[in-house]
């Protein structure tokens, strides 16, 4: 019988924690959703992060790691926020809160900060109940007209482009050039790509370039095409005591998942 009193947390900062704890971070994630993530992608993620420090909670029964919770620090546009991710609990002690108190205790943390996150159909009512709301939704359509992708592609920053897409350990992405604009390409499947954003194209070389791609972008209008085109990213958040929420322009390309 699991007691919830032998339950502990633990909630520090990326640039606190101990070797230990990063690796009882890693081992839960990776047991849970079957990865392999290492040291490398930690540090690319966390360490290194051009925002600063994110937050990460652990939970213990007894000695044991059973829960890991991190608020990732993904700022936009200058506002400090945190998009929750990596999120696992062990089998066997889950259905006892803890992801509500893992969760908790890192809002408490993040006092005057902004917080988004992308979940899935199963994870967001159990968001909605902790107070968050809807934010906006992205819907998928299909590119029909290659000349307008600058006017429907937002410019992801320099540094935010090397550091989330260029460096990363875990992905591979890919670029398409159309009237002097380098597009981010994430492959979906085949030839089929999903556009992130236009960049500054001296950061090319970061990336594969395909030359006829069948290209989807993401709006925040949601048209006829979507009634055949069904799939869409709801995008939740919480103020956490940030001033102007409402000009908070939240963008495809700070999803975690891609």
């Amino acid at each position: 019988m699991i007691n919830k009193q032998d339950i502990t947390y633990v909630c520090k900062l990326t640039s606190e924690i101990t070797d230990a704890e990063m690796n009882d971070f890693i081992n839960i994630f990776n047991k849970v959703f079957e990865h392999n993530a290492d040291k490398i992608w930690f540090d690319w993620k966390y360490t290194d992060n051009i925002y600063g420090d994110s937050y990460i909670v652990l939970a213990y029964h007894k000695d044991k790691a059973i829960g890991a919770r991190a608020f990732w620090r993904n700022d936009i546009d200058d506002n400090l926020s945190y998009q929750p991710c990596d999120t696992a609990v062990l089998k066997e002690f889950r259905g006892m809160g803890i992801f509500t108190k893992m969760t908790l205790i890192a809002l408490e943390n993040t006092k005057g900060a902004f917080i988004y996150n992308y979940p899935n159909e199963n994870s967001r009512p159990g968001y909605l109940k902790l107070g968050w709301s809807i934010n906006k939704c992205f819907y998928l359509k299909p590119v029909l007209n290659k000349s307008k992708l600058k006017d429907e592609s937002k410019f992801i920053e320099d540094d935010y482009l090397v550091w989330k897409f260029g460096k990363s350990p875990i992905n591979k992405y890919f670029y398409y050039k159309k009237n002097g604009e380098s597009y981010l390409l994430y492959n979906r499947e085949k030839n089929i790509y999903y556009i992130l954003g236009r960049f500054n194209d001296k950061y090319n070389d970061y990336f594969t370039r395909v030359e006829s791609p069948i290209l989807f972008n993401y709006t925040d209008h949601k048209g006829a095409i979507n009634k055949v085109f069904k799939n869409k990213a709801t995008v939740v958040s919480f103020n956490n005591g940030i001033k102007n929420e409402s000009k908070i322009d939240i963008h495809i390309s700070k999803a975690d998942y891609f």
